[in-house]
């Protein structure tokens, strides 16, 4: 009973310290520009996380480079770069390209562009933050905040460039282009490109293949919308467990 009660507080106060954080709608940068000496508990993963990640095998790893030249060039070259994209998603789960087309001028314009955002007086970013991950714009600093075990050390501008966003709902400084780029000094800036299709209302039901299904061989899975799913995997957070769970029969 004791331990219980124990457990219970110590959610109750994580709880509260996520709300309160939260509520400043100033982000981790709002913690830096404080002048925080210590990383609060809420970024804090168990040690059971640090344990499953830590170890020999981080030492020598190595993200894989893929090289997009010749990518139309016939159909060999194609398959070929497709087989190494799926090699390297299988398993590293990352991977770096080069000659991608993208101009480096475009890329360091965008980075600077979620620099400019960043940068500016709380009150003006106040004016983007929110939860909803269905806003054309959002600014926040963790989807998963309220649902993770420990919250990202990040800030996020959230953007949805298709379909085309009204021009009120843009901040100014906000770019069209989204890729991933990092540095190894100073702040991290990393912008991200999602093809995604739970951003448009749609009644459309996924479920297993008619054909393939039988008395014999029954349906595993029920059928659901993709804002449906969407939102049920938002809701769970980054718990490391499937989200098909929820929609086995």
């Amino acid at each position: 009973m004791e331990a219980a009660e124990q457990s219970h507080r110590s959610y109750s106060n994580r709880k509260n310290e996520l709300q309160a954080f939260d509520d400043t709608k100033a982000g981790v940068k709002g913690l830096v520009d404080a002048g925080v000496k210590k990383i609060p508990d809420i970024f804090i993963h168990p040690p059971d996380v640090f344990e499953k990640n830590s170890g020999d095998k981080c030492k020598d790893f190595c993200i894989p480079v893929i090289d997009l030249e010749g990518l139309d060039k016939d159909q060999e070259s194609h398959q070929e770069i497709v087989d190494k994209v799926r090699c390297a998603s299988e398993t590293f789960g990352v991977f770096q390209v080069v000659n991608h087309g993208i101009p480096v001028n475009v890329l360091e314009e965008m980075l600077h562009g979620v620099r400019r955002f960043f940068e500016q007086d709380t009150e003006v970013k106040k004016e983007f933050y929110t939860r909803d991950y269905t806003k054309k714009v959002a600014y926040h600093s963790n989807l998963y905040l309220f649902s993770a075990r420990a919250a990202d050390w990040r800030d996020t501008l959230y953007c949805v460039m298709a379909p085309p966003p009204e021009p009120e709902e843009l901040p100014a400084p906000c770019s069209v282009e989204h890729r991933v780029v990092s540095n190894v000094i100073g702040p991290r800036v990393s912008a991200a490109c999602f093809f995604s299709t739970s951003v448009v209302p749609s009644t459309k039901l996924y479920a297993p293949i008619k054909e393939l299904v039988s008395e014999d061989n029954p349906p595993k899975y029920r059928e659901t919308t993709v804002q449906e799913f969407s939102s049920y995997a938002f809701s769970k957070g980054l718990g490391g467990e499937s989200r098909l769970l929820h929609f086995r029969l």
